[in-house]
């Protein structure tokens, strides 16, 4: 059978995510109905009853904001606090009143908004309807976790702290592949995410698709037949999430064009450094002229769509490319050669800036150096950030990324890339954000809050402890934007996203304190009962996390979980299942635009041969590698999360149970998957073991007991093995949100056929390939 394109399989994934159950519910408002708390108002509080109606005040669209805020607010009181406001108004009333005189802006970055509340009037102004949008969202969310329309007497001003939070978009929707999400620009479900506090989402956007030059012209070689159709699809998608006050941010890549490009022969100058080990060359942006091109390029969309949001330009490792991103410092460039990498980079940038804030002032362009110091050879890209337009960019940075994190067992966890163990902020960020802040440099931080490096195969990680913790590191850097979810963590509607909602938009609210958040986040999803034991379950899982030993990406317990085989001859790993390899669509980045092989080429995701190191340097197990027993540790502290979530399902009442019931699932799926980690570890360290003592005849019988002994330890790993696999199959059959098969940033089969191979493997590896081996140990 003819394996099918890319395309065909893209398409075909894209419908069956949009037919999912998950994807139903992430694109839905909230409707639970919610238990509502005993307590009474305080003295100092109003409380909305049926007697109170709802109205909006002022000129505002039939169709706009303003209303899609008030209809939003009126289902969240009926549906989930049972109560029906009235729509004429009556003696009591709460009015969102658009109000030109109030002291706010049109700015769609600043969505403050006023309140003042009355014993019989509640009266929200502002001066936008995407601020009072935000705040008929605010009073929805914070009305869920008091579980009472209760609100204190007085007059007060509510806005964010940050003026932009940035986010991937709905799981199921843009992720870290390329290609469009079909039918993503006709979706009405952007108020999802402006009810998580998003402001805009970034989305895949490859210069090629959306350039649109005079094929006669002198960039004719890069003429796109299909361009303007990019363009007015983008324009559809940007205006229906514009309506929800979520702008759309393109995270933007230049050319990645192919060496012999018709292009570098009739604009020579243009020709850009060789990257990717040859794969490809870049524009270079040293020559005025193709800079200008570039800049102007970009900008025009800006001018076309003023709905868009910004420009994302990762300039590291990926993305935006230049001369010196892939290229071992742009050798063969005879312009950027001759230059300081962050000198002509930040030029770069500086330019696309101002073309597009001078076609839209309010777009805004953040500029992420990513594993940029393989290029620039500076930790903390301190040259960088001296030439950057503080006017017209924003410096973003990871909270934790490119540090050492040490641990009590006496080892330091390279933490080169987003990490969900490492709770406390970098030594670069904090001095990146004092440079910034000397140079009057706007700042946004970088923030994984749902999933991270150590396991993206689960739409949230139930850690909140350590969620939590970095959230609050988020909140005292002070800066100007948070980008707090990349694109392989799409939203949940998590209690981890819940946390930052309140994180930005909570001041003046109990909800500053996020242990209070999270102690309301268990009592309205669980239930009064059983919140204190889901709050020490959270905690003993981020407790577990925090012996994760290492980062790797998309292998193993890090993305398939307990679907992986035990692999007993690394040398034959093409006899094993098709369900164990994938397609990393991701790599598509070392290879030129045109280039499809990354996303049809498949590759193993388990370990054949031990993944993990972690060598103390410290304390009293200097010396040793302790990843395995960090590892077991995290197993067993998950464990214990999960006795607590025991003892609190019998306390949960019927109306939280389907929540609990979700909750519970993942993180048994979760204790499944840490727990097999660790014993694929030690079967892959066992079985090397014995090869390193059976190889020559004198040294296998010599080592006979060492090696039967061992080879038993085998037997017992697998046996475990089995079981597990068998628990985990029959766990997450029919669960969408743990199906792999549905991710859009890998091309996989789904969890069931993964687990339904790895019990094949594992059946045969006890039948027939150990007992076969132990025979041959046995001889010499």
């Amino acid at each position: 059978m003819k394996s099918r394109s890319f395309e065909e399989e893209w398409a075909a994934k894209v419908k069956k995510v949009r037919g999912s159950n998950f994807w139903q519910q992430v694109s839905s408002p909230p409707s639970a109905r919610i238990e509502r708390a005993a307590q009474k108002p305080r003295r100092d509080e109003v409380a909305v009853d049926e007697g109170w109606s709802l109205m909006v005040q002022g000129e505002v669209r039939a169709d706009g904001p303003a209303q899609r805020g008030l209809e939003d607010l009126r289902r969240f009181l009926r549906q989930q606090l049972g109560l029906r406001l009235k729509s004429q108004a009556g003696p009591r009333q709460i009015v969102l009143a658009l109000d030109p005189k109030f002291k706010g802006s049109q700015d769609r970055w600043k969505k403050s908004f006023e309140l003042q509340v009355e014993p019989e009037r509640i009266l929200v102004r502002a001066a936008s309807e995407i601020a009072l949008l935000r705040a008929s969202l605010w009073l929805s969310n914070y009305w869920s976790l008091r579980r009472n329309p209760y609100l204190k007497l007085g007059r007060r001003r509510v806005k964010p702290s940050v003026s932009l939070h940035l986010g991937a978009d709905l799981w199921g929707g843009f992720s870290t592949t390329q290609a469009w999400v079909h039918g993503r620009e006709r979706d009405d479900n952007f108020l999802e995410l402006a009810r998580m506090g998003l402001d805009g989402f970034p989305l895949m956007a490859l210069f090629e698709d959306y350039v649109d030059v005079d094929p006669a012209g002198p960039w004719g070689a890069l003429y796109n037949p299909e361009a303007k159709a990019n363009r007015k699809r983008l324009a559809q998608l940007a205006r229906k999430a514009a309506r929800c006050g979520v702008y759309p941010f393109l995270m933007a890549y230049n050319p990645k064009l192919a060496p012999d490009h018709p292009l570098f022969k009739t604009r020579p100058r243009a020709r850009g450094a060789l990257q990717g080990g040859g794969a490809f060359r870049t524009l270079c942006a040293s020559d005025p002229a193709t800079r200008r091109f570039i800049a102007e390029s970009w900008a025009s969309l800006f001018g076309e769509i003023p709905e868009l949001g910004g420009l994302l330009a990762i300039t590291g490792g990926e993305g935006f490319y230049h001369c010196y991103m892939r290229s071992r410092g742009a050798v063969d460039c005879p312009r950027c050669s001759q230059r300081p990498g962050s000198e002509a980079v930040a030029e770069l940038v500086n330019a696309v800036a101002g073309a597009i804030r001078s076609r839209n002032p309010q777009a805004r362009l953040l500029t992420w150096p990513y594993s940029a110091n393989h290029w620039s050879g500076d930790r903390d890209q301190v040259a960088y950030i001296g030439g950057l337009d503080p006017e017209n960019v924003i410096f973003q940075t990871e909270v934790d990324k490119d540090s050492v994190d040490w641990r009590e067992a006496g080892y330091a966890k390279n933490v080169w890339d987003y990490s969900m163990s490492r709770v406390t902020p970098s030594e670069r960020i904090l001095h990146q954000r004092r440079l910034c802040r000397q140079r009057g440099l706007p700042f946004s931080v970088k923030l994984e809050v749902n999933t991270s490096i150590e396991c993206l195969n689960v739409p949230y990680l139930p850690v909140l402890e350590n969620q939590r913790r970095i959230w609050e590191n988020a909140r005292r850097l002070q800066a100007q934007s948070i980008h707090s979810r990349w694109l392989f963590d799409g939203s949940c509607k998590s209690p981890s996203e819940e946390l930052g909602f309140w994180t930005i938009w909570g001041q003046g609210t109990e909800f500053a304190d996020l242990k209070q958040t999270m102690a309301a986040i268990a009592r309205r999803d669980f239930g009064e009962g059983a919140a204190p034991q889901v709050l020490r379950a959270w905690a003993r899982f981020s407790a577990g996390m925090r012996h994760h030993p290492q980062l790797d990406y998309y292998v193993g317990t890090y993305f398939i979980g307990a679907g992986q085989p035990l692999v007993l001859r690394p040398e034959a790993l093409s006899e094993l299942d098709p369900a164990f390899f994938g397609v990393f669509y991701w790599l598509w980045e070392d290879t030129a635009t045109d280039d499809d092989t990354a996303l049809v080429q498949k590759k193993p995701l388990f370990f054949s041969r031990p993944g993990f190191s972690a060598l103390a340097r410290r304390g009293s197990r200097r010396g040793q590698d302790v990843a395995l027993s960090e590892l077991q540790e995290m197993a067993r502290l998950w464990e214990q999360g999960m006795a607590e979530l025991e003892k609190a399902r019998p306390l949960v009442p019927a109306a939280c149970r389907k929540r609990f019931a979700r909750e519970y699932t993942l993180a048994q799926h979760l204790a499944y998957t840490w727990r097999s980690g660790a014993r694929v570890e030690e079967f892959l360290r066992v079985r090397d073991t014995i090869r390193q003592f059976s190889g020559q005849l004198w040294v296998r019988s010599g080592h006979v007991r060492e090696n039967m002994r061992d080879y038993q330890r085998l037997v017992e790993l697998a046996r475990a093995e089995l079981q597990t696999a068998r628990q985990d199959l029959k766990l997450v059959q029919g669960v969408d949100f743990l199906d792999l098969g549905l991710r859009l940033d890998m091309g996989v089969a789904s969890a069931v056929e993964i687990l339904e191979a790895k019990i094949c493997q594992v059946e045969k590896l006890l039948a027939e390939e150990l007992p076969r081996w132990r025979e041959e140990l046995l001889k010499w």
